[in-house]
């Protein structure tokens, strides 16, 4: 499973302006809202929201990844969004977040999803990779990046 499979430079936002987790979650959404106009945001809203109140997806080292599972949502559906001066995300290590991945998938299909999140917290656990990420200026910037690193890692 490559996540650049999943990917196109739609689902990338380089610069978002949210301050705040609730705003940042809108934004991530309104990207949804443009790729995928099938999704019912307002499920994915209430799934994103629950799946926050039983712990951040801010996992740290700069990285959030929100995620739920919905029934309007018929396949992986990810987003990117990069914030190049961070976001108070309430992390789990206190620092700003600067890559979020969200994450939407079939409320029935949880075992792809965890493939799926496995990938993506295995991908960004690479220091340069973030790196590379947060310097990005265009989405496709940030596919070519994905790209070559999924071939570097995990062909």
């Amino acid at each position: 499973m490559k996540l650049t499979d999943y990917l196109t430079e739609k689902n990338i936002r380089i610069g978002i302006n949210g301050e705040s987790k609730d705003e940042i979650i809108g934004e991530l959404l309104n990207i949804v809202s443009s790729v995928s106009p099938e999704i019912n945001i307002n499920e994915a809203l209430t799934g994103l929201k629950k799946r926050e109140r039983l712990g951040s997806t801010g996992i740290g080292g700069g990285v959030a990844i929100p995620h739920s599972g919905i029934k309007s949502c018929s396949r992986i559906l990810p987003v990117i969004a990069i914030a190049p001066e961070g976001v108070n995300y309430s992390s789990l290590d206190g620092d700003p977040v600067r890559i979020f991945f969200l994450i939407l998938y079939p409320e029935d299909q949880i075992n792809m999803q965890l493939k799926f999140l496995a990938r993506v917290s295995r991908l960004l656990r690479n220091c340069s990779l973030r790196d590379s990420l947060i310097k990005c200026t265009t989405p496709e910037d940030a596919i070519n990046i994905l790209i070559k690193y999924e071939l570097e890692h995990f062909t």
